[in-house]
């Protein structure tokens, strides 16, 4: 077996061994894809059979790296037919193997190739593609000459051929997807390799996946796939489906059935088993019943493996040459191949080499969360609830289905066997958990009144709390509550060890009787797991202190007595690991976006992210501004009279300022927030107003953002007062949106847990923690806003900033030089006023 694996990797092995089950031990012809370790990592059922074999493996051949072929006899030494295939493959460079029904044994006919020359890219033939005349400028309705975009592809090109990190700021409108996709494209077509491009918002995504790929698929000379990969909670698992199906009256309560069984007859019928195939959204408490989830999917083992909708996306993204996914999902990849150095299996997606990275400027904050851990009160109260609870007398959740399950079968079981699994569930584990939920409630109760006594302000607001040596004297030791937390990390593991016990009992009791328990206790053995790590998490946030890592409370009034409380830790800085787990492992990187300088420089970015420890060598640059006239298509506007952002009167002095501004550009605007809060005050003062003189208010938080966009769009007259989800990755063209209005410069509040302390660690070093940090970080934010306005050369309007810091202030120097150069209009109110009405004219 230990031979096996050096050429098929261990999960495969499995695969391959239930095809040919399937295949009631007869021949069966597989074609293997090999890594760059040069073992098989994915395999196809080519044909079944020896006569009509050969034609359809050859059909696949060009695409295979290995052929594997089974002897049902257990004699492995090659026939002539095997040796008069082997002749053939070898003419397209694919290996052969040949195995025993187990794929326990494994002879090797042909060995693998080393994966031959990588073939450089031809800049110029890609750059022509975009050049007057060419087959995409000719294709593409409103298509304009940027010389930006050729650019941009010459340095992305540099970074495949070189193996560099390339890092790009391309404004808005240089068309940067297309210069990024296209070497992407060409390089995976010609070296046979797998290239993820990671984007942070579902817009960009969309553009991706249904406009700018297919139009490259329909009109270059190269084909290839491209996929949309999703997490695996997007898919619906169909062992819990069939579990559900069998034993709902146990799984579920009364108000949730008709739901579920909705959903499941849903499942049967999908085409995908996705969120996105649905009418509707679920609620999360439904939809987590029936998805798929890592730690309780047994993968090749699922007598459902064959029709798992995430085993068909995975088999569908192995066979992409582009993988377009999210920066949360990929970091979900990148910290489990850091942290733990698991075998591909195991790993969000395929194995690949090179990343493209849009949206850049939101890594480090994306890194930040997926290299932390978290553990919440609701958490930890959903995982006892999906082991047991009582609804209206009835016992419910994965004890109660084991319980019934044996019960079912007493008669095949052993009297001691059964009524040990009954003590087991009754006695000791129900009784346990009683114990835990009441043990649990009570203690993170006293938190919160410790909490409660310990600070001036209210919790109907969430209030972070940062565990400094200090802050943990007065909340765990001073209070009393050391001794109760130690307790109750101790009694989770306690608890967690008892569930073990009893699955790995049961399992055995199990393949005694011949029936099927898995699905209740692969259930009951990921909760017991998840159990184990939360004590971890809680121990790691109330009790350990180093100066790597960040660790803080979420405090907030709750509903029914159940207070909000979240134990939260991350890293203080994501460099070192970004270092590990990305630059230092993957062959290419690009870095790209529209807000990645300050001051014209990289020189944030590079110290957030590590990429100053990176060698000039390996790491390119490129500034690539905007191919707009901002000078003639926009005004910047700031009126040098409105009280500070800090006054008591800033909020009514804004609201007036406001209503001002929107009735000069008739409607026409976003008005972009720094808090819900303000946000929510002014848009109170000002909605009768606006509805007076004709103009319609919308508000964000009243309607889905991409609702509120389409009433926005369709509206000229209306108003968006809208925060943080607006400020980028909206795209509003033509005169539907003229001005765009930013109440406050875009600073990050400093008492949040990770700002501060990344304050603290600055300042610590020498630094300057406001002017290296805060205010770089506002700028980037501040650019982006900025960026809403003009999205097209046609697209001309105003952008008001109301905070008079920007002027004021020396540091507000660094937001004005960091904007293109546009019209100005500085002054008192009613100057700036004239002037929007001139321009706008």
């Amino acid at each position: 077996m230990q031979r096996v694996h050096k050429y098929i990797s261990p999960e495969i092995v499995e695969k391959m061994r239930a095809a040919i089950d399937d295949a009631m031990g007869n021949e069966v012809f597989f074609v293997g894809y090999i890594e760059d370790d040069l073992i098989v990592h994915e395999v196809d059922v080519a044909a079944r059979g020896n006569e009509m074999a050969v034609p359809a493996i050859m059909k696949l051949a060009r695409e295979a790296d290995v052929v594997i072929h089974n002897h049902p006899s257990g004699m492995l030494t090659p026939s002539d037919a095997d040796m008069s295939i082997a002749a053939q493959l070898d003419d397209f460079s694919v290996a052969f193997y040949i195995v025993n029904n187990k794929v326990t044994d494994i002879y090797v006919v042909v060995e693998p190739f080393q994966k031959k020359e990588l073939i450089p890219l031809e800049t110029e033939q890609i750059e022509a593609l975009l050049k007057p005349g060419g087959v995409i400028s000719s294709k593409l309705k409103g298509f304009e000459d940027r010389p930006q975009q050729l650019d941009m592809i010459d340095y992305t090109c540099q970074a495949f051929n070189q193996e560099k990190i390339s890092i790009i700021e391309a404004g808005t409108g240089t068309g940067k997807t297309m210069a990024y996709l296209l070497p992407a494209i060409h390089w995976a077509h010609q070296n046979k390799e797998r290239i993820v491009i990671s984007t942070n918002t579902i817009n960009l995504q969309e553009q991706l996946i249904k406009k700018d790929i297919p139009f490259l698929q329909k009109t270059i000379d190269i084909p290839f796939e491209a996929v949309l990969v999703k997490g695996r909670s997007n898919y619906v698992c169909m062992r819990k489906v069939a579990e559900i199906e069998s034993d709902i009256d146990v799984i579920a309560e009364d108000s949730e059935k008709s739901e579920l069984q909705s959903l499941v007859g849903w499942a049967k019928d999908s085409k995908d088993g996705s969120k996105a195939d649905l009418s509707y959204i679920p609620s999360n408490n439904i939809w987590e019943k029936i998805a798929s989830e890592s730690d309780t999917c047994t993968r090749s083992k699922c007598k459902f493996f064959r029709e798992c909708f995430v085993n068909k996306a995975r088999r569908i993204a192995t066979r992409a040459q582009i993988l377009v996914v999210n920066h949360h999902l990929l970091f979900a990849d990148l910290a489990i191949r850091h942290h733990i150095g698991l075998p591909d299996s195991a790993a969000v997606l395929p194995p690949y080499q090179r990343i493209i990275f849009d949206e850049a400027h939101h890594i480090e904050q994306v890194a930040t969360s997926y290299f932390g851990s978290q553990i919440t009160r609701a958490g930890i109260s959903r995982m006892l609830n999906r082991l047991y609870r009582r609804h209206k007398s009835m016992a419910k959740g994965y004890l109660p289905t084991l319980k019934f399950k044996a019960i079912r079968n007493q008669k095949k079981i052993d009297k001691n066997d059964l009524d040990q699994i009954l003590q087991m569930i009754d006695t000791q584990l129900i009784s346990q958990l009683d114990h835990l939920t009441e043990f649990s409630n009570d203690l993170l109760e006293q938190l919160f009144h410790t909490v409660k006594e310990n600070t001036q302000e209210s919790l109907d607001n969430e209030l972070k709390i940062r565990l400094l040596p200090h802050v943990q004297q007065a909340l765990i030791i001073n209070s009393g509550l050391a001794s109760y937390f130690k307790d109750y990390i101790q009694s989770l593991k306690t608890f967690s060890a008892a569930l073990t016990r009893l699955v790995n009992f049961a399992a055995k009791v199990e393949s005694t009787i011949n029936e099927d328990w898995s699905s209740a206790l692969i259930e009951i053995k990921a909760q017991a797991e998840r159990i184990d790590m939360a004590a971890d998490t809680i121990d790691n946030v109330v009790f350990q202190q180093d100066e790597e890592n960040i660790r803080w409370l979420e405090v907030k009034n709750g509903y029914r007595g159940q207070h909000i409380l979240r134990f939260m830790s991350s890293p203080l800085f994501v460099r070192d690991m970004m270092n590990k787990a990305v630059f230092d492992v993957f062959k290419t990187i690009v870095l790209t976006s529209a807000t990645l300088t300050v001051d014209k420089k990289f020189d944030y970015l590079a110290d957030r992210l590590g990429l100053d420890q990176i060698s000039q060598q390996r790491r390119t640059e490129l500034i690539l501004p905007a191919p707009f006239d901002y000078k003639k298509q926009v005004v910047i506007a700031v009126p040098q009279d409105m009280p500070d952002p800090g006054h008591p009167t800033f909020a009514k002095e804004l609201a007036k300022a406001i209503f001002k501004a929107v009735t000069i550009s008739d409607g026409r605007a976003f008005i972009l927030f720094t808090s819900y809060g303000l946000l929510h005050i002014v848009y109170q003062q000002l909605q009768e107003s606006l509805d007076m003189v004709g103009l319609t208010p919308l508000k964000q938080g009243t309607a889905s953002r991409h609702e509120l966009l389409r009433m926005f769009k369709k509206d000229k007259t209306s108003v968006l007062f809208a925060t943080d989800s607006f400020w980028e990755g909206v795209d509003v063209e033509g005169d539907a949106l003229e001005s765009v209005i930013i109440t406050k410069l875009p600073f990050q509040v400093p008492s949040e847990p990770v700002i501060e302390a990344r304050y603290e660690a600055i300042e610590k070093e020498g630094g300057n923690a406001f002017m290296e940090y805060a205010v770089p970080m506002a700028v980037l934010k501040f650019k982006q806003g900025f960026g809403r306005l003009i999205r097209r050369k046609t697209d001309r309007g105003s952008v008001i900033v109301f905070d008079n810091r920007i002027l004021k202030k020396s540091y507000g120097k660094r937001f004005l030089r960091s904007l293109p150069e546009c019209h100005q209009a500085f002054g008192s109110r009613d100057e700036v006023y004239e002037a929007l009405k001139t321009f706008l004219s």
